[in-house]
């Protein structure tokens, strides 16, 4: 206990660096998931189950209570920017940006609260 004590700052450091690992990793794993077949309808359950999924998993990890309004709002029109746009086309395949913001408007547009 002592240790934990006297290294307490150091230890916090790695996990929030573990923590935030798996974070990008999870939201990596969902965001692939998403775009894998942009074949489907955005409109399909599959595809705005796996938006819900996001929005959930958003939810849960995010540092501050957002309005979901002006969140969604935020997020497509982050990823409707060229520099978003740009590294997300890279990660996920051109169109990726794209289908994504589509996706989470028809997502906003549709959804039940």
């Amino acid at each position: 206990m002592k240790y934990n004590l006297e290294h307490f700052t150091e230890i916090m450091e790695q996990q929030m660096s573990s923590d935030a690992k798996e974070i990008g990793e999870q939201s990596d794993t969902l965001y692939a998931k998403l775009v894998s077949d942009r074949t489907k309808d955005i409109s399909s359950s599959d595809i705005q189950d796996i938006v819900s999924e996001i929005d959930d998993f958003l939810h849960k990890h995010a540092s501050v209570d957002l309005d979901r309004n002006s969140y969604w709002t935020a997020i497509t029109d982050a990823y409707k920017s060229d520099y978003v746009k740009n590294i997300t086309d890279a990660k996920y395949g051109l169109g990726a940006s794209e289908y994504i913001v589509k996706a989470f408007q028809y997502y906003v547009d549709n959804r039940q609260e």
